[in-house]
């Protein structure tokens, strides 16, 4: 049974709307479509906490990024505006949990931003989005469908997925940034500007990530950035076994390493990390 199950979220598209047209993280043609939409104050907030509220894959994960980008998506039970009057609320009240006392004034600032400019996206931009993510999806989940990746890449990894299903979420606004982002233990936030093929391709070596962790979680693994190199070509050597095709270029070392190891006798995840890791560190 497929386990990908692709999705097109409301909320998630207008938070990373917001970042792409204030050049948060993203620089692109969709951000700058938009852009003039919007006050240039209002943008101007959001550049000014940049940092916060962004994140890069193995190198940064913004200070604010839980509170402001996940949580929203993945924990609040209300629409994405009504989360961020809750932060403007609980800022003005002074009920803010104190490991984020300190930044408690740029999270007001951000949310009162995404506060005054979400329906506009809702009225306005979202039914235009809504389709092309619709379409997009409709290209993509069938290869998964056809293709039995998910059964077949547990086999492979030697673990099965710890929940009942990976969702990719879709979005419109996210080329030339952070992609593949693991908001949550079953959600990873994806662009739509790949084929396809490659967005096949892109969301199986997620998947694989997915699986990894679990192989893995004994390990340093996923806990702290030296190690993503390592685990990232993992996963490409898995989905080069399962496809015959790799997403990303400047791993091919360690995935020859892989190789070379599997070779010698078929090793477990946990073993090929490890000696390949240790290699790395000589």
């Amino acid at each position: 049974m497929n386990k990908i199950k692709m999705i097109a979220s409301r909320e998630t598209n207008y938070i990373y709307h917001m970042l792409s047209v204030a050049r948060c993280g993203y620089d692109n043609d969709y951000g700058a479509k938009y852009r003039d939409d919007y006050p240039k104050e209002d943008l101007a907030i959001l550049k000014e906490h940049e940092s916060l509220i962004t994140c890069a894959g193995g190198s940064h994960w913004g200070e604010l990024y839980n509170l402001m980008i996940c949580y929203p998506i993945t924990e609040w039970t209300g629409d994405a505006k009504s989360f961020y009057q809750w932060i403007v609320d609980q800022a003005d009240s002074g009920e803010v949990p104190e490991h984020y006392l300190a930044l408690a004034p740029a999270a007001r600032d951000i949310a009162e931003v995404m506060v005054r400019n979400y329906d506009h996206y809702i009225h306005d931009i979202w039914p235009g989005d809504q389709k092309l993510l619709q379409d997009y999806i409709a290209q993509v989940m069938p290869l998964f469908e056809q293709d039995d990746f998910t059964e077949r890449a547990e086999t492979a990894v030697g673990y099965k997925l710890s929940v009942e299903a990976f969702y990719p979420t879709m979005v419109t606004s996210i080329q030339h940034g952070a992609n593949a982002i693991d908001i949550s233990d079953t959600q990873d936030v994806f662009g739509i500007s790949r084929s396809p093929e490659d967005s096949f391709l892109f969301i199986g070596h997620e998947f694989i990530i997915y699986l990894l962790k679990q192989a893995l979680r004994e390990e340093d693994a996923f806990k702290r950035f030296e190690t993503w190199e390592v685990t990232e070509a993992l996963a490409e050597y898995y989905l080069q076994k399962l496809t015959g095709r790799t997403l990303f270029s400047g791993v091919e070392k360690w995935i020859d390493l892989y190789s070379q190891y599997d070779r010698d006798g078929k090793q477990s995840a946990v073993e090929l990390y490890r000696k390949t890791l240790a290699q790395k560190n000589n």
